[in-house]
């Protein structure tokens, strides 16, 4: 009789036909994942700095990976602007060769400087990777596209 009176209402005895949609609502108290990869992309920006003038053998290829990362960077600091025009970044103007290697050593042979590379192009497309889930359409197509640019970078590098 019950199955027959849910049947008739149109309900199900499991539940109702609506599938529930998950849906990420970020809290105001978390922190935007956009202001880490900004963060580890501009530290990777001066290891590559760093790394190009250690080894002249590889600056060629560094150079250029350091151009992906740096084009990077400004992509994420420009989106970061978009949502939050407080947060203009300092290396948005700057170019790759401007920006200061400070403190960053790197290793002291050329295959340990490649090794040390490819280990942060590692780590940043894991956390782009993560970041994915997370996100608005269009950053999640942004941190795809750097994520699989830092792909492209580790098998380079392999």
């Amino acid at each position: 009789m019950l199955a027959i009176a849910a049947t008739v209402s149109g309900c199900s005895v499991f539940g109702g036909d609506d599938t529930a949609v998950p849906s990420i609502e970020p809290s105001a108290a978390s922190p935007d994942p956009i202001t880490g990869l900004i963060a580890t992309t501009r530290l990777h920006v001066l290891r590559l700095n760093a790394a190009i003038a250690a080894d002249k053998q590889q600056a060629a290829l560094l150079t250029q990976l350091r151009d992906d990362r740096q084009a990077h960077l400004e992509a994420l600091e420009a989106e970061h602007a978009r949502l939050d025009p407080s947060a203009a970044g300092p290396s948005s103007s700057a170019s790759p060769a401007a920006l200061p290697a400070g403190e960053i050593t790197v290793p002291d042979t050329p295959a340990a400087i490649i090794a040390s590379v490819r280990g942060d192009a590692a780590t940043a497309q894991v956390q782009f990777t993560d970041a994915i889930s997370a996100a608005s359409r269009y950053r999640a197509a942004l941190y795809a596209s750097i994520a699989a640019c830092l792909a492209s970078h580790r098998a380079v590098l392999a």
